[in-house]
């Protein structure tokens, strides 16, 4: 059963003695479920640890925390010990075959990253005070039953937007202009980030022009013959694809709310690995 002690601190304590189910958990174990089952009630949900279900098939499954509200139920599973891919999208199948949403807190680095299981890795110490995401688990919890876990960079997000550019001289023979020049956009949302190179812009242009204050030394942003996107001498046009970079600068740096066609660019992104994150409470839909 959940208790707090006198000086506030919440922890689990034998309802009677017997058998104990928890007996081989470790004290983060257990304290992290005190903390899910805390901010579960928190957010008016009811939660108890250890609740045993069954699938329609008859597959079993016991949760850590069970939080339901209404027709809603939601399993939090605090994995401390190895478990790999395979194991935990198995036992998410039998939560959501019983119509359970699951999270899963994982201590091992290397969460898996997919759409339909939602992982979090959990850090740091009891002494020291265990971290999600680089808050405080508390507050990552409470944030999970404020409907603020979140994957990707999906549309509608307000994320955050980098234009980078670099300073360079033009190629051109007869021009040799220093341009400061777009490179690249950088997206963030939550726990995700985009990298989108300046050419993947060439159908897109448009979606750039409202980033991009009025600058002499920055030549246009042009479309290329080949549907590809690049910078353009502000003196002579030709595309800086190619020329002696001297710096880095921002160009730009702001919120961006995700359009479609912004959800569909970043989705190209070479480099785009979405992860599951808490997204900031102005930031959600």
């Amino acid at each position: 059963m959940l208790k707090t002690s006198r000086l506030g601190t919440r922890f689990f304590a034998h309802l009677a003695l017997g058998g104990c189910a928890s007996g081989d958990e470790s004290a983060e174990h257990l304290h992290l479920k005190a903390l899910a089952i805390a901010a579960a009630r928190a957010a008016e949900w009811e939660a108890e640890a250890e609740v045993a279900g069954t699938t329609p098939g008859g597959e079993p499954w016991r949760a850590d925390v069970l939080a339901s509200r209404g027709s809603a139920r939601v399993a939090i599973e605090v994995q401390w010990s190895p478990q790999d891919d395979a194991t935990t999208r198995a036992r998410q199948a039998r939560y959501a075959a019983s119509g359970v949403r699951a999270l899963w807190l994982f201590r091992r680095p290397g969460v898996l990253r997919d759409a339909e299981v939602p992982a979090l890795r959990v850090e740091g110490t009891l002494s020291r005070g265990l971290t999600i995401l680089g808050l405080p688990a508390v507050e990552a919890l409470a944030a999970v039953f404020a409907r603020r876990l979140t994957f990707g960079i999906r549309e509608g997000a307000a994320a955050q937007v980098t234009v980078h550019g670099a300073v360079g001289t033009c190629w051109g023979r007869e021009c040799g202009a220093l341009n400061r020049a777009v490179q690249e956009v950088e997206v963030a949302f939550a726990a995700s980030r985009a990298v989108l190179p300046l050419a993947a812009f060439g159908e897109t242009i448009d979606l750039l022009t409202p980033l991009l204050s009025s600058d002499p030394a920055r030549g246009p942003v042009r479309r290329l013959s080949d549907g590809t996107a690049s910078a353009t001498c502000f003196r002579c046009g030709r595309p800086l694809d190619r020329f002696g970079r001297h710096s880095r600068f921002v160009a730009a740096a702001g919120p961006l709310r995700i359009t479609p066609a912004w959800a569909a660019l970043i989705a190209t992104a070479p480099d785009f690995r979405p992860a599951w994150g808490i997204a900031p409470a102005a930031a959600t839909p």
